[in-house]
């Protein structure tokens, strides 16, 4: 009878230890869309099989008001809220306060308003007209979800609301107002570093002497100065509009402490801070009004993208949950 043919022993069997396979790397895709079933396909499943090239304004923006809306109804916040959107990576201005009067002219008085905000700041005024707004358009209380970043002047916004909704990713910043991308208070800071400079080194104060002679204008010292001292006031004023306001020193407190306290522009005064700042009852973490904002931001994040990279396009959302699409060709 012939005899087996030896085995030769795995790896494992010789006592050497398996290296384990890595993975390979993955391209960086952006956001991650929007999940649906295969039996019920999402707006954004549309948007995602649009031509690159042909796709018009109107298809894409078509989908993704369809996609807002397909949110808010689910949410089932509709009952209970008057629901407004104001998504602008960009700066706030006078057009976002025109549409959101649009809105909230037509709400019913008898709800609360619920502004999703994600904004990185922009004009104080326009941000003072829109907290104005959702104020005086309802007889109930004005709330403010933020899924993200609501800074500088989106913070001045929600100075406004009886309710911020926030998360573990919400952040609001100093009121900080800019020009030409440096901070207001800049300037003043700027002067002062420079006179304790000049204390600290007295040989060199006419060196810095002749340098702000040559370099600033004391017309822009005030000017700069009083554009904070305005934000201050604007704050004040939406802060003592409130359902339940602080009394006017506790007002001027808080908008001072939002316009001087911080000294870098970026600075993240998260939900607990924000807490400490506006008082335990205006803060609300972790809400289903919050959750909302979330899913919303998730999917717009996802269509900004999209329409950047697949289409060319820029995006915001502001105004009606409905029909609050902009869309508009990308640099412009």
């Amino acid at each position: 009878m012939s005899q087996p043919e030896p085995v030769e022993p795995t790896d494992n069997e010789k006592g050497i230890p398996e290296v384990p396979q890595q993975p390979a790397p993955q391209p960086e895709l952006g956001p991650s869309p929007p999940s649906a079933s295969d039996t019920t396909p999402t707006p954004f499943m549309e948007l995602i099989k649009l031509d690159a090239v042909h796709a018009t304004d109107e298809q894409i923006k078509g989908c993704v008001n369809r996609q807002v809306l397909l949110d808010v109804k689910t949410s089932g916040l509709l009952c209970k809220y008057t629901v407004v959107l104001l998504h602008a990576d960009g700066s706030l201005t006078r057009g976002a306060a025109n549409r959101i009067y649009t809105t909230v002219a037509k709400a019913e008085r008898a709800k609360p308003i619920l502004l999703i905000l994600y904004s990185s700041g922009g004009d104080v005024s326009a941000a003072y007209l829109i907290a104005k707004l959702c104020q005086e358009h309802t007889d109930k209380t004005f709330e403010v979800a933020v899924p993200r970043r609501a800074k500088s002047a989106a913070t001045l916004v929600c100075c406004g609301a009886d309710k911020i909704h926030m998360g573990s990713l919400s952040e609001l910043g100093p009121i900080d107002p800019q020009f030409s991308g440096l901070p207001a208070l800049a300037l003043k800071y700027s002067v002062e570093h420079i006179a304790q400079l000049c204390s600290k080194y007295p040989a060199a104060s006419g060196m810095f002497s002749d340098y702000l002679a040559k370099s600033l204008s004391i017309q822009a010292l005030g000017f700069f100065e009083r554009v904070a001292e305005s934000a201050v006031q604007y704050a004040v004023r939406l802060l003592r509009e409130r359902v339940k306001a602080p009394d006017e020193k506790a007002c001027d407190v808080i908008a001072r402490r939002l316009v001087y306290a911080y000294k870098d522009h970026g600075f993240v005064i998260d939900s607990r801070e924000a807490a400490d700042i506006f008082g335990q009852d205006t803060i609300a973490c972790n809400t289903d009004e919050y959750r909302l904002s979330n899913v919303v931001f998730d999917n717009l994040d996802f269509a900004t993208w999209l329409c950047n990279k697949r289409f060319s396009r820029e995006l915001s959302y502001i105004g009606d949950y409905t029909e609050g699409c902009m869309v508009w060709p990308k640099g412009e």
